[in-house]
């Protein structure tokens, strides 16, 4: 997704998955043996179908394929999944708001391929471009991005992964347009551990992840203030 758009729909992007041109179709979310099966769209009805079926006895996995969805939703599972030491598998693709927080929540990670997780900024990157004057939105959906920033943050103190990883490829000198994807060694400098990837064939080298500056990283974040 083009950062020019992104930057037109952000808040509804990251409040309200809102900005596809045709509504996405209701998430899958199924029982199947000791594994809750979730592929769609993260919403309300979606996490509340999860968190039933979470309730039954015996479960110990999520497999999820998902390209995101409601901030509040994806943060109500991946408290859920963190509270329940759940292991967290991506077979193909797990993006924007189920990168940020499902994944990360897990207490081990299998990912189908090296490219299946992949950020494009969460609520403390709203809130930094609209305090730098790089966006300007409405006071209301401002008010609504500042209670999940401020959720957001505890969520991941909570986990002990830093929220930078979802978001500063967005900066100079990265730059990412769209989504990127990092190693699994730079993934457990964040704090997200435990993490398997399955790699490529033999001889495919594969995509390759947006690699770290880690000694300039301190200098590239900035300050954001949650309550204004």
């Amino acid at each position: 997704m083009p950062f020019r758009f992104l930057l037109s729909c952000l808040p509804l992007l990251l409040l309200a998955a809102g900005c596809a041109a045709q509504p996405a179709p209701g998430a899958s979310v199924q029982r199947v043996d000791d594994a809750l099966v979730f592929d769609g769209r993260i919403d309300a009805a979606a996490a509340t179908r999860f968190l039933q079926l979470l309730a039954e006895p015996g479960v110990k996995r999520v497999v999820i394929t998902s390209r995101g969805g409601l901030v509040g939703p994806a943060l109500d599972m991946a408290d859920a999944v963190h509270a329940g030491g759940l292991a967290v598998e991506v077979p193909t693709a797990c993006l924007s708001s189920c990168a940020n927080y499902v994944f990360p929540a897990g207490s081990r990670k299998l990912l189908g391929r090296p490219d299946a997780v992949g950020w494009h900024g969460n609520m403390a990157h709203v809130l930094y471009l609209q305090q730098s004057g790089q966006a300007s939105w409405p006071p209301e959906p401002m008010a609504q991005a500042r209670a999940l920033a401020r959720r957001e943050a505890e969520f991941y103190r909570g986990i002990g992964v830093d929220g930078f990883v979802a978001w500063f490829g967005k900066l100079a000198p990265y730059g990412v347009e769209d989504f990127y994807f990092l190693s699994a060694a730079d993934m457990a400098r964040f704090g997200i551990g435990d993490v398997t990837v399955k790699g490529p064939s033999a001889g495919d080298p594969g995509p390759r992840p947006l690699v770290v500056d880690w000694p300039g990283l301190e200098a590239l974040r900035p300050a954001v203030r949650l309550d204004e």
